[in-house]
């Protein structure tokens, strides 16, 4: 039992950044972002501490719960979203993402902003794509969906932000 609750606890302290990055750029708090990302991980390790998931199963799971929790949020508090928060916390994964490859901080808060114009199942497919580099077979099963759906999703999504980023006129070369 010693080494299952050495990979629970591995997969946390390797994993609570990108989860915390997901639902940041999904719901623009950091205060409600590592909440949801605590209520996930809780809620993982109560369901799946005895199982033997390996970690790319549980980060799936992972994704899918905390996907899940971010839409509840939502739908109970449906208010104006806070933007523009100095301090992601200690859960900002380090690894770089598309939106950091940027380089600009500008350039970054404009693109999260292009976001939050997407329906809900277009954002989540198009993060999951291009920020966390999953497969669409990978996004189908956190999502619920199916791959040809998820392809339409992260198709559809990438259109709509370039079509967005060009009205806001935001380029990489500006």
């Amino acid at each position: 039992m010693a080494s299952r609750r050495d990979f629970m606890e591995t997969l946390y302290r390797e994993s609570s950044g990108r989860i915390f990055d997901f639902l940041y750029k999904y719901t623009g708090n950091p205060e409600v972002a590592s909440d949801l990302m605590q209520d996930t991980f809780l809620n993982f390790f109560k369901k799946y501490a005895d199982s033997d998931l390996n970690r790319e199963q549980s980060l799936k799971l992972l994704y899918t719960i905390a996907r899940n929790r971010s839409i509840n949020h939502a739908k109970k508090f449906s208010t104006v979203r806070e933007t523009g928060a100095e301090d992601m916390g200690v859960f900002q994964e380090k690894g770089p993402t598309f939106v950091r490859k940027a380089e600009l901080s500008d350039l970054e808060s404009r693109l999260k902003e292009c976001l939050a114009f997407l329906p809900e199942d277009e954002r989540y497919a198009v993060v999951l794509k291009n920020i966390e580099n999953y497969t669409l077979a990978d996004i189908a099963e956190v999502m619920g969906i199916s791959v040809a759906t998820a392809s339409r999703l992260v198709v559809r999504a990438t259109g709509k932000l370039l079509e967005i980023a060009k009205e806001k006129q935001i380029f990489p070369g500006n």
